[in-house]
């Protein structure tokens, strides 16, 4: 049954060409009875059973039988496959054009690649695949089949850019890497520049195993010494001292320098002037440099070394480079600074919401008052958080572009195959095939029928699909479709039991892992709220928490309820400060006490949210501050964006 109908859907309670175009789409899942779905799906169960034991006769006697059932065509993919090694290339790109509405009709090209491979046909592959493919994996095996057709130069071209990488490269490459190196063109100049990407993707084990690989004396005490460098970069002026100039020791010292800049930037710098002296650097090359350098250099109280510093932002034409020195001046409160370096960004740069809000600001404190205030009225009315803060600024209401929900569902009308086939994956438990299937239907839409499904999908119940249309659809003002109301319940009984706002908590979430309770982390942090597995056994140990495995971050509630514990724990720190608690649950609370003490309490809090040095972090918070703003509107419940304490802090 439709999800309005499980709700008890009133006619009152929308249009009646929304319910009728609504019902029209429910009942196309049941132009079958009862018992006929039934026969469908034991016939279509039977046929993939079938084919899972290789065997295709029961498809072939049971596939009339299910011509009209939503999957069927499920059945022809498998089908197919079935034997795929002798299929020619253009048979597969047909059979790709007849099911183009189904994601099987792009899956099946790995599929094809793979039983080339598998079969050695290089001819087939390079006839099916025409342009270099993107997956590592596939490109070996692309360069691969140019090299058994004879065509060794292109396969050649392919293994030096394939190999030359600072990181591991893919076994795939190991036969492609052995007809090159057979070939003698893996020499010792190319093993050392393989070692320069090493340093910069900081990855010095790659130096030990290439050192095995040079043929001569001279290459391997090369080689040796960079490794000896990378771990003691502070000895660049002694080895370069004795080096003549040639165009890999110019490089070479380059990515040095930007090494020891990473670890000691003052240390660089005066190795900058002297690396400078000895070899001649083009323009360019100098100001890439000294770039890299300058950005590591917003500490130093040597005045010879911010002027040094200044020329350098002086002549970059980077914004975001610039950019880097417009926050030392905020952290700083120079507000002619502050003007100084956005008069030197890019026109489309200087014209964003933040960098008018801080124009604004500047004029302001240098007594420009009604330009200044003229300027922020100008961002008045937008979904930014710097359009937020120019209507505290000038004591306005925060007002804010907001899509209306669109329910005209017969304009989805032909979308009605593709919901039907979802639909029915999620009936049978196939949750990955169903997402699949919705992302591919999201991916062909039009953005006025991506509002559509989006909506759709919150009323069938599949908040997963509908939040991920809106971010896969840019439906960036649909503010009901964006921020649904999760857990509300566990968020509303856990910010009580902890004192922590359920709205905050549930802006988090969103923030941290978009609802999904099976989420993870590149650095391990878990479930809902993204909480690490040492951080859970700390707290539970802290507070009697109901947490023994990692697997229970899994589990919504024991998530929340330590998820909230931790944010709770951190409100308190900071005096219930929520900005530098959502600093501290994203970058930790060293890096919050560092900022702070940086910007020496003269910062307001926008002031202190845009002078954070990780992009990552102002980001997080920026966007906590702004889902709350959003959740209130949906909830309808007022309260101030920043409250009056967090307003008045100095930072």
């Amino acid at each position: 049954m439709c999800a309005f109908m499980k709700k008890g859907f009133s006619m009152r309670s929308s249009k009646v060409h929304w319910l009728l175009a609504f019902v029209s789409i429910c009942n196309v899942s049941y132009a079958f009875s009862a018992s006929e779905l039934r026969l469908n799906r034991y016939a279509y169960d039977a046929i993939q059973q079938g084919f899972n034991q290789k065997n295709i006769s029961i498809y072939d006697k049971k596939r009339a039988s299910i011509d009209s059932y939503s999957l069927a065509a499920y059945t022809d993919y498998r089908a197919f496959l079935f034997d795929l090694p002798n299929k020619t290339p253009e048979q597969v790109n047909q059979f790709s054009k007849d099911y183009a509405d189904y994601p099987f009709s792009v899956s099946i090209r790995a599929d094809y690649l793979n039983a080339m491979i598998a079969s050695k046909n290089w001819e087939a592959l390079l006839r099916y695949q025409t342009t270099p493919p993107r997956d590592q994996d596939y490109q070996c095996y692309y360069y691969t089949a140019f090299y058994h057709q004879g065509k060794q130069e292109v396969a050649f071209e392919g293994a030096r850019s394939l190999w030359l990488n600072g990181e591991s490269v893919s076994n795939a490459c190991n036969d492609l890497f052995s007809y090159w190196e057979k070939a003698g063109l893996r020499t010792d100049d190319v093993i050392k520049r393989r070692a320069l990407l090493s340093i910069e993707e900081r990855n010095p084990r790659l130096i030990t195993y290439l050192i095995k690989l040079v043929s001569n004396k001279q290459s391997r005490v090369d080689l040796n010494e960079m490794y000896g460098l990378y771990q003691t970069p502070t000895k660049i002026t002694t080895v370069f001292d004795k080096k003549v100039e040639t165009p890999f020791n110019r490089e070479y010292a380059q990515v040095m320098l930007r090494h020891l800049a990473r670890k000691d930037t003052d240390k660089a710098y005066l190795a900058f002037r002297f690396i400078n002296d000895h070899y001649s650097y083009t323009k360019d090359e100098l100001q890439t440099t000294s770039e890299f350098l300058a950005v590591r250099l917003f500490q130093t109280t040597d005045s010879e070394t911010i002027e040094w510093r200044d020329d350098v932002f002086k002549r970059s034409n980077r914004d975001e480079v610039l950019e880097q020195r417009i926050r030392l001046s905020i952290r700083k409160t120079q507000w002619e600074n502050i003007n100084f370096w956005i008069l030197r960004l890019s026109d489309k740069a200087q014209s964003t919401y933040r960098w008018q809000y801080w124009m604004a600001r500047s004029e302001i404190a240098l007594e420009k008052v009604n330009e200044g205030e003229e300027r922020l009225k100008r961002i008045l009315g937008y979904r930014h958080i710097y359009s937020f803060a120019a209507a505290i600024a000038l004591n306005r209401e925060i007002t804010y572009p907001i899509a209306s929900v669109d329910t005209k569902f017969e304009k989805i009308a032909q979308y009605h195959p593709d919901l039907e086939r979802v639909k029915e994956l999620l009936a049978l438990g196939k949750d990955a095939a169903a997402k699949s299937q919705w992302r591919y239907l999201i991916a062909r839409a039009s953005y006025e029928d991506r509002a559509r499904l989006a909506t759709y999908a919150r009323n069938e119940g599949w908040d997963e699909f509908s939040l991920e249309s809106t971010f896969r659809g840019g439906l960036w003002d649909h503010i009901e479709l964006r921020f649904p109301v999760r857990y509300y319940s566990l968020f509303t009984r856990y910010g009580g039991k902890y004192k922590v706002n359920p709205i905050t908590l549930m802006s988090l979430t969103r923030q941290e892992s978009g609802f999904n309770p099976n989420a993870h982390s590149p650095v391990g942090a878990l479930g809902l709220m993204q909480v690490l597995p040492s951080t859970a056994s700390y707290m539970a140990t802290l507070y009697t928490l109901p947490y023994k495995t990692r697997s229970d971050l899994f589990i919504a509630e024991k998530n929340i309820a330590i998820g909230s514990r931790y944010l709770s724990r951190l409100i308190r720190h900071y005096n219930n400060n929520r900005i530098l608690a959502f600093a501290a649950y994203n970058a930790g609370p060293t890096m919050v006490a560092e900022w702070r003490r940086l910007a020496s309490e003269e910062l307001d809090t926008i002031g202190f949210i845009e002078s954070i040095s990780f992009k990552e972090t102002r980001t997080y918070v920026k966007n906590i501050l702004m889902f709350e703003e959003y959740y209130r509107r949906i909830l309808g419940i007022k309260d101030n964006f920043i409250s009056d304490f967090e307003l008045d802090a100095k930072y």
